[in-house]
């Protein structure tokens, strides 16, 4: 690992490990009981209820892929610590200060190797910005995610080992980076794009820097073809075992000017802050972004960069090469997440995930840029301070948000009034918390799931998530009504928000047990099959269940 990340480790570098490493800790140690939720905690139950293989290879899942290194590391840590959420923190905080040095280690040496002065001084601001940004706390906390850090370290050790060999063509770094890109095949699909890394970094030095001429047709054969015959062994197993190529994640169907319109979007989100604006601006944000002359300017200019820096890569600064080759590669990761779920304005945290892999090198971008046209020194550090005390000020509302989601979740999960004699119907299950993931309501029921694995007891009765709703506030919650001995009315006690089930907004739906009826106003009707005193009915009030009282008819239960 030595060899590749530097060839030899400095005590600077060590230095600025260990920084990097701190920082991540203490933004993010505070809140490492939180995140187990959705996919995270379906795994651990999945582990005790499948066996080792089809555990492995998520037999039961709907998502088909390979993604048999993410489970993996599951099992193995499971193994090795069970449910210490402390360790599990270290283990995500760990990775990621990995990625930031790794990624500083990678753009320090593209600008020293261009001859650009004070790189490691830009790389490192920009690597901090990274690390402290509020955009990267759905991948450190929410557990499910492992494989978004997985993922980026093996991108940046094998961009690290075609940076390496440019300088001193060692066997060694083929083999490393062929074995790396077939465990990047078993994790997250965005190794697709490594070719495209691999081959714009051979370009740079070999036209950009003018390195040796061979040295680029070897990297060329044993770096970029490889990879290209390894995607498309990858595809022919993909369609052999799932008989498909569609990424779980893509949404087919939407409009041009939807997928479009993405890209200045998330470019808003990334360096504007632009998810902690007002829902009414970034609405109107988002109406500039999908009209037809904002469109044709951005990817006008987007051309033109690249028509322009191709065309005329002899005559530009080495500088202005540097920020090209970060331009192209943040580029393209966006362009990755062109067919997926943009987040709507509504809720934070929620697919910020996406732009994991853009982030960093958006920042290193942004920092160059900075640096470039602002001379006065004193400037440039107020405006690098100002920038960095926003994104700690949200990156610290996130995670005090999933902190305050995870307080709710385990008293609700651990102080549950259970009645086995009964079918239970939970009428009212927190799914978020301004954004930060939380039990929510599923059809296979979640919280029973969920119950299991924080408390070790698995309940022998039904129990069904009617519905779940989004949280403000510590203190939400709903009020019921019975009407008569087959109908209740469940509504929430506070406005601007809404009822889910299983991972949307709340649709009518029927079971074997009851009937839901979603009416205007955050109003639903729940409708029995059985006699009412065959159910236990609760709803909660912040992180407290109770129970509704069957006997008193047509008066509001708070």
């Amino acid at each position: 690992m030595n060899k590749i990340l530097s060839g030899k480790i400095g005590n600077k570098n060590v230095w600025i490990f260990l920084a990097l490493w701190l920082l991540t800790f203490a933004l993010y140690f505070p809140a490492a009981k939180a995140g187990w939720v959705i996919d995270g905690v379906g795994f651990l139950y999945n582990m005790k209820h499948l066996s080792f293989w089809d555990f492995i290879n998520r037999t039961n899942s709907s998502d088909q892929s390979f993604y048999q290194l993410l489970t993996l590391h599951y099992y193995i840590f499971y193994k090795l610590w069970g449910f210490n959420v402390w360790m599990w923190g270290l283990l995500y905080i760990t990775l990621q200060a990995l990625n930031s040095f790794l990624l500083f280690i990678v753009s320090r040496n593209i600008l020293s190797d261009s001859g650009i002065a004070k790189g490691a001084l830009i790389s490192l601001v920009g690597v901090t910005i990274f690390t402290i940004s509020p955009h990267i706390s759905e991948v450190l906390i929410g557990r499910a995610y492992y494989h978004y850090l997985q993922s980026f370290l093996f991108i940046l050790l094998i961009i690290r080992c075609v940076q390496k060999y440019q300088h001193t063509q060692k066997n060694s770094y083929i083999w490393a980076s062929a074995l790396l890109f077939v465990l990047c095949t078993l994790t997250l699909e965005i190794f697709y794009l490594l070719p495209f890394f691999v081959l714009s970094l051979a370009l740079y030095y070999r036209y950009f820097l003018n390195y040796n001429k061979q040295t680029f047709r070897k990297t060329v054969s044993f770096f970029f073809i490889p990879q290209l015959v390894l995607l498309g062994i990858y595809f022919v197993a993909l369609i052999a075992t799932y008989k498909h190529l569609q990424p779980h994640k893509i949404e087919l169907g939407q409009t041009g000017i939807d997928y479009l319109s993405k890209l200045p979007k998330y470019l808003f989100h990334i360096l504007f802050l632009g998810r902690y604006f007002s829902m009414q601006t970034k609405q109107a944000v988002y109406a500039v972004c999908e009209s037809v002359l904002t469109l044709l300017v951005i990817y006008s200019l987007v051309v033109f960069v690249f028509v322009y820096t191709i065309r005329r890569y002899k005559e530009i600064r080495n500088e202005s090469k540097a920020m090209f080759l970060f331009f192209a590669w943040s580029v393209i990761c966006i362009a990755f997440l062109l067919p997926l779920s943009f987040p709507g304005p509504e809720l934070l945290v929620f697919y910020d995930r996406y732009t994991y892999f853009a982030d960093g090198f958006i920042y290193i971008l942004i920092t160059m840029l900075v640096v470039r046209y602002v001379k006065n020194k004193y400037v440039l550090i107020g405006l690098f301070c100002i920038y960095i005390d926003f994104n700690l000020y949200f990156t610290i509302k996130v995670n005090t948000d999933w902190i305050a989601s995870d307080v709710i979740n385990a008293k609700l999960l651990r102080n549950f009034p259970n009645d086995e004699s009964k079918t239970v119907l939970l009428l009212n299950i927190p799914e978020n918390m301004e954004g930060a993931p939380m039990i929510g309501a599923q059809p296979e029921g979640m919280f029973k799931m969920m119950r299991e694995v924080y408390t070790g007891k698995l309940e022998k009765n039904t129990i069904y998530d009617v519905a779940s709703y989004n949280m403000v506030a510590d203190y939400n919650g709903a009020h019921v009504r019975v009407m008569n001995d087959s109908t209740i009315h469940v509504m929430l006690n506070h406005t601007g928000t809404w009822w889910w089930y299983e991972g949307h907004g709340a649709k009518n739906y029927a079971t074997a047990d009851y009937k839901v009826s979603m009416e205007p106003k955050g109003l639903y009707v729940l409708t029995l099959r059985h006699p009412i005193d065959e159910y236990l009915l609760l709803y909660s009030v912040g992180d407290t269940w109770k129970k509704v009282d069957v006997n008193k008819k047509n008066l509001q239960q708070d």
